[in-house]
């Protein structure tokens, strides 16, 4: 039995998208932004008959195509301003950026022509930023297309217009872990503890004492090797006990987590400080 079938077609089509990345998350993908055009901005692309939308980790801009727009009266370049905020408290403590609030973002095209940073280096850097009177951390893009009047003011347009592919890259802090060990009644002091890794490759014990902001005294220990701050780690620590063959102690020692992030001055250092209770 012969079945109908119908084809739609989309009378729009993405012109520019922009993606913002960071190496903290396991996907690369830095989600959660806002984002808006600046008003002269909002009214162009209202003109032109263009919808900005928000992807998972930026946002895109996507045309009606309309023969009308082919027309010489629409040609020449965009320049097109959008602003967005960076909502996560936590994101100066794990992202390699001055360590200071009321941070703006300033980033642009350098070409009409996809597969470009809006960033000179490799990664956001302080160069990339500019200090603003707004709370927060703010940013703004700024945009030129349509130079060659490859989008609009030209009946040489091609059908379907070649996507731009704009992204931003962000770098995560490198971080020293810092366990601080709680210890109850039984145990009086760490002279038998030792920190190691599933394979038993290494033996820290060079347990030092220090006092918290709350006044109460702590054993910590540092593991020296700076890391890159992630959303997840695939290396295990144990906290164990030296003692005879007839017990047996060791403790999973969790992973650090970014509100525990913080700055040393005097050693201009991050600490990712982890609290165990023994």
């Amino acid at each position: 039995m012969l079945k109908n079938t119908y084809k739609y077609v989309s009378s729009f089509e993405r012109l520019l998208t922009v993606k913002f990345n960071h190496n903290f998350y396991k996907d690369n993908l830095l989600k959660g932004l806002t984002f808006f055009a600046a008003p002269e901005t909002n009214r162009l692309l209202g003109s032109l008959g263009i919808l900005l939308k928000s992807t998972e980790n930026g946002f895109t801009l996507i045309s009606n195509s309309d023969p009308k727009f082919e027309s010489p009266t629409y040609a020449g370049v965009l320049d097109l301003l959008f602003f967005f905020k960076i909502p996560n408290k936590y994101f100066l403590n794990f992202t390699d950026i001055p360590y200071t609030n009321n941070q703006k973002f300033i980033f642009k095209n350098n070409q009409d022509a996809s597969n470009e940073k809006l960033h000179s280096n490799f990664y956001v850097e302080a160069d990339d930023i500019e200090s603003t009177e707004d709370g927060g951390l703010l940013g703004q893009i700024s945009l030129t297309i349509n130079s060659k009047n490859q989008f609009f003011g030209s009946e040489a347009v091609a059908s379907v217009k070649k996507e731009l592919i704009y992204s931003i890259h962000f770098n995560s802090r490198q971080v020293v872990f810092r366990y601080n060990f709680i210890t109850s009644n039984q145990i009086n002091d760490l002279d038998s503890f030792f920190i190691t890794d599933e394979q038993n490759t290494l033996k820290l014990k060079n347990f030092k004492t220090r006092i918290l902001a709350n006044g109460q005294s702590v054993s910590y220990i540092l593991i020296e090797d700076k890391t890159l701050v992630s959303e997840s780690y695939s290396k295990k620590l144990y906290l164990k006990k030296e003692d005879d063959f007839l017990s047996y102690f060791s403790v999973f020692l969790p992973y650090p987590t970014v509100n525990n992030i913080s700055y040393d001055v005097r050693n201009e250092t991050f600490y990712s400080d982890v609290f165990v209770n023994i």
